[in-house]
């Protein structure tokens, strides 16, 4: 046991204590100083005020008819930051207001200026004939944003020019999509118009459908028609099975007769949308390719076939396996309950075969649910 314990004063210097006479009191605290109380609750108060205020800032401007003219007016900017900053500003403020209607808001999509401003910024981009990573993103951002705007004389022609067969892959399919947006709000106004009260699925979505074709398409432009026709034969699948679903949406005698060709695509999941697409405007003669894809949901490959591929073809099929072939067999499944009372008894007796298989065996679960679902119905 040591004869004394040390310890330290105020000033660092050592005291040293005999063994078993340590003091009774500690030695004093100094108290902290109003500086490093200022460091400690201050200058975070500070900091979290300052944030407080940028996000303040940010929500009086997406909220503001003011400062939505002057994002409108900032696309017009030659500085590149600031052009891209306000529409991305103006595209959150379009998604905020179809998330939450406000009535006492202007409500962009409907706004003309808008809609100008967004298409020569598209039309700017493209004809930069820039292949930069971030400008052909930036031209699939503002392709996917028409489509939110209600302005179809100024929306429709630029969609079409950017779903041209010399532009960029991937600004074509978000130009597809837009355009499908457009005919789908029109389609889904028509189908509870027109048809039945009751569109709940055995999925429980509501699909809008029709009894017939519409005598008047959703979308008229010519642009817009022929661009469609050019991409439901284009070389690139996705493109022509987007051409596919966006036509089912445009409705309309020629719509239907281009999908009635896409029934022989080589492309499955064309072939796919063609049917579906045909089955939303009320008509049976995609059943077939109905029956044929629900079909191949039953049967698994040939393993000697599949040995025989190269390496490249065999992770496309496995990924045409796991990822398409599920959302083929889901939209095949709707589109025959919506068709079942039209479908002729000879079909009927076939597809209810392959559904119980699916019901029975399918390895995804919502499959063998939604299978079963629509026999306990029919």
């Amino acid at each position: 046991m040591p004869d004394s314990i040390s310890t330290t004063d105020d000033n660092s210097d050592t005291v040293a204590f005999p063994a078993g006479s340590l003091p009774e009191e500690l030695p004093p605290v100094q108290p902290p100083s109003a500086g490093y109380i200022v460091q400690l609750f201050l200058i975070p108060a500070l900091i979290v005020a300052a944030v407080i205020g940028v996000w303040a800032l940010f929500g009086k401007l997406a909220d503001s008819e003011t400062d939505w003219h002057q994002l409108v007016a900032e696309l017009g900017s030659t500085n590149e930051n600031r052009r891209w900053r306000a529409a991305l500003g103006l595209a959150q403020v379009l998604r905020n207001q179809q998330l939450a209607p406000n009535a006492n808001e202007v409500l962009l999509a409907k706004q003309p200026e808008v809609a100008v401003a967004l298409s020569k910024l598209l039309q700017e981009s493209m004809d930069s004939k820039s292949t930069d990573d971030k400008e052909v993103k930036n031209q699939e951002f503002l392709a996917r944003t028409l489509g939110a705007l209600e302005a179809d004389n100024i929306v429709l022609p630029m969609l079409a020019k950017a779903v041209a067969s010399d532009k960029n892959v991937e600004v074509r399919k978000s130009s597809l999509m837009s355009l499908a947006m457009i005919a789908g709000r029109k389609f889904e106004a028509q189908a509870k118009e027109q048809t039945q009260p009751d569109t709940q699925t055995v999925t429980g979505d509501e699909v809008p459908t029709l009894d017939s074709p519409l005598s008047t398409p959703t979308i008229e432009e010519e642009s817009v028609t022929e661009q469609l026709k050019l991409a439901a034969q284009d070389p690139e699948p996705a493109v022509r099975h987007l051409a596919a679903f966006v036509l089912g949406l445009v409705s309309g005698q020629a719509a239907m007769e281009q999908l009635e060709v896409l029934l022989l695509d080589g492309d499955s999941m064309t072939r796919a949308n063609a049917a579906v697409a045909l089955a939303r405007n009320g008509q049976v003669q995609g059943v077939p390719v109905l029956l044929a894809l629900l079909t191949e949901g039953t049967t698994d490959p040939n393993r000697d076939d599949f040995a025989k591929l190269t390496p490249e073809e065999q992770q496309l099929m496995l990924q045409h396996r796991q990822f398409e072939q599920p959302i083929i067999l889901r939209n095949c499944i709707r589109a025959v309950e919506t068709l079942w009372p039209k479908i002729d008894e000879s079909r009927q007796t076939k597809l209810k075969a392959v559904l119980s298989q699916l019901s029975d065996n399918h390895a995804a679960t919502d499959i063998r649910m939604q299978a079963q679902t629509l026999l306990n119905q029919i």
